[in-house]
């Protein structure tokens, strides 16, 4: 459940809908960030893809799988507000369908708690092969990492189904209803705060759990005699310290990705938190509440602007794509089977 859907002109009355101008510019923006997503996590692949020896590495395929997630969630972001309710009466069994599958919106809210387990499981990659080198040397296999994205794309969906689907439906004047029908307010706002403890607290909590003990376990990890070899890594020469760097770049890398996530998401969950427990004060129709659904929609477009700017086998990557000299990519190649 996201503050972005379950309180929006479907079913409150006309004097309490969001004013043409802020609906309207809702769905440029809407347009916008769908449009940018698409095509920058569609890049994303692309250039991942396009380098055998990067697309191999367990990390990139999360990333991967992230930029198509994102990537989905972009398109169906322009899908819902090109296909939204638009006012009229509901009364066929397809009306019923379409109001609660569809405008309930469960495939795009879905995929985004996809993405952000995705991201846990990102993280999580990342996490053993530095706490846990050996371990995730010898037993992080490639089946594990298809079983937890399996997981990630059936998770959102199936749970937001869940909840969205009987909670819709159409009333005696034929408006579809959205997050409308419960057995009373104490099982609403339980699902509520649950919720907000799926979607958004229990990643983040995972999340800094996660690199809190990263960061520890680097600081004591003391290259000796300025080798660059980490405890727990197996030595490779002179290859070492480039290994090291590339290890860094991308451990900083997915802590912005994950710092980002946490920036979009917290302003809406603090508020659709506040609602649950009975705040007062909540407005659906705010500039501010607003503020907190595109922050939301902000986030399935910034990864890739992020990996430009900061992931160096990326960049190496995209460079040498781009380039007409063979060489270039050959060191690109090179410089990606650093990557453990």
């Amino acid at each position: 459940m996201n503050l972005s859907t379950p309180y929006s002109t479907e079913h409150v009355t006309d004097s309490d809908a969001v004013p043409p101008i802020t609906d309207q510019l809702m769905c440029i923006i809407k347009f916008a960030i769908g449009g940018l997503g698409l095509t920058g996590n569609l890049f994303v692949i692309v250039v991942i893809v396009s380098a055998p020896t990067m697309r191999k590495q367990l990390t990139n395929a999360y990333i991967i799988n992230q930029s198509v997630i994102d990537g989905l969630i972009s398109l169906l972001l322009i899908l819902t507000t090109v296909f939204d309710d638009d006012g009229r009466r509901y009364h066929t069994l397809a009306d019923r369908l379409f109001c609660r599958i569809w405008l309930t919106k469960p495939w795009l809210w879905g995929l985004f708690v996809s993405s952000s387990y995705n991201l846990l499981a990102l993280t999580l990659e990342r996490y053993l092969a530095v706490v846990h080198p050996i371990w995730h040397k010898t037993r992080m296999t490639s089946n594990k990492v298809v079983a937890a994205i399996a997981f990630v794309w059936m998770f959102g969906p199936a749970y937001n189904l869940a909840y969205m689907v009987p909670t819709a439906g159409i009333t005696v004047s034929g408006r579809c209803v959205l997050y409308a029908i419960w057995p009373n307010s104490l099982s609403q706002r339980a699902v509520g705060v649950l919720t907000i403890f799926i979607q958004f607290i229990g990643p983040l909590l995972l999340l800094v759990f996660f690199y809190a003990r990263m960061v520890i376990v680097l600081r004591k990890r003391v290259a000796p005699e300025g080798t660059g070899h980490l405890p727990g890594w197996p030595v490779r020469g002179k290859k070492s310290d480039s290994m090291a760097r590339a290890r860094r770049n991308i451990l900083k890398t997915l802590a912005i990705v994950a710092l980002t996530f946490v920036f979009c998401w917290t302003w809406n969950q603090v508020y659709f938190l506040m609602f649950n427990l009975g705040a007062k004060v909540m407005e659906f129709t705010s500039v501010f509440y607003n503020f907190t659904v595109v922050m939301v929609f902000t986030n399935c477009c910034l990864n890739p602007f992020i990996y430009i700017a900061k992931y160096e086998q990326f960049q190496k990557t995209m460079k040498a794509l781009f380039s007409k000299k063979p060489a270039s990519f050959e060191n690109a190649q090179s410089y990606n089977s650093s990557i453990g």
